[in-house]
């Protein structure tokens, strides 16, 4: 159903399930209500956040993911819900992800301070890249994802990659037609049906979180 107001989702979150976050999965699930979001994907490091289902997500869509270390750098898996080995390939990780019904997705590819993939990017086709993340220190590693999927008509994803609660909802990824389920989301994006936008942290905001989440 096509509706004249965007659909956003955040669709690169974590929670304390990630080593360096705080942040309650039920509390990650009320502020996005509050900031009107469908949906969010709870995308924790190198773990699956097993209760989900436990949580109140009345109104709206959770996805359940990973952010997996591969030995170049991060790769998103929406839609997994089982532990992906660490230290792989990219392409080792991609092809599991595909293997466990999930839709890998590239995040902040060129954000070399936060262990984006680089040059492995340019051996991919066809993969999804987040082309808007908002916890990039500099808006040009966003541009330059973004510059580099549309030359390739890559399906393209955003998302806040917040670390604190007060972060979600900064950069979203955006949908014309409203979603039901998990396999529509990403069946959408693989259709190259979703864009990115938002916005990013400043450099003082990214020590500021920093210290806060440390400390």
């Amino acid at each position: 159903m096509v509706n004249m107001n965007p659909i956003l989702y955040d669709l690169h979150i974590h929670s304390h399930f990630s080593f360096d976050c705080k942040s309650d999965p039920k509390e990650i699930i009320k502020v996005a209500k509050k900031k009107n979001l469908a949906g969010i994907a709870i995308t924790d490091h190198n773990k699956v956040n097993f209760h989900l289902k436990e949580y109140d997500n009345k109104g709206l869509l959770v996805i359940p993911g990973i952010e997996v270390s591969t030995e170049k750098g991060h790769v998103i898996g929406l839609g997994i819900k089982e532990l992906i080995e660490r230290k792989m390939s990219v392409a080792e990780t991609i092809e599991k992800i595909l293997e466990l019904g999930g839709q890998p997705v590239i995040p902040h590819p060129f954000d070399f301070t936060r262990r984006g993939i680089g040059k492995e990017i340019y051996k991919l086709k066809k993969i999804p890249i987040e082309t808007q993340n908002a916890s990039c220190p500099l808006q040009l590693f966003n541009r330059k994802a973004k510059k580099w999927a549309e030359k390739n008509k890559l399906p393209q994803t955003g998302g806040s990659d917040s670390h604190r609660i007060q972060d979600i909802g900064m950069a979203f990824t955006i949908f014309k037609e409203e979603l039901e389920t998990i396999d529509d989301v990403l069946e959408a994006i693989r259709k190259r049906k979703s864009s990115s936008g938002g916005t990013h942290l400043s450099i003082p905001e990214k020590i500021i979180r920093a210290f806060q989440i440390h400390f």
